[in-house]
């Protein structure tokens, strides 16, 4: 039965896709708290340049996960063969 099964070995990583999202929602939240402390009359330390970084990184997670994932998959259909 599925849910007697204690090898988790064969499942696709999930971790790449959660940090992409948090990082991404990160840089979101910098890019307005940026506009909201310009509105003040302060500056927020590298405005831009955190959020671009956040969703770079995020990006490339998303696509490093989905390529490992994809790579893994084929590798096990692969061996069952």
């Amino acid at each position: 039965m599925a849910h007697d099964e204690k090898d988790d070995s064969g499942l696709p990583l999930v971790w790449p896709f959660t940090l992409a999202g948090l990082l991404i929602v990160v840089g979101l939240i910098w890019f307005q708290i940026g506009f909201a402390f310009e509105d003040v009359g302060r500056d927020l330390w590298q405005h831009f340049g955190v959020f671009w970084a956040c969703v770079f990184i995020g990006v490339v997670l998303i696509i490093a996960g989905g390529v490992w994932n994809t790579l893994q998959g084929r590798r096990r259909r692969a061996s069952l063969q």
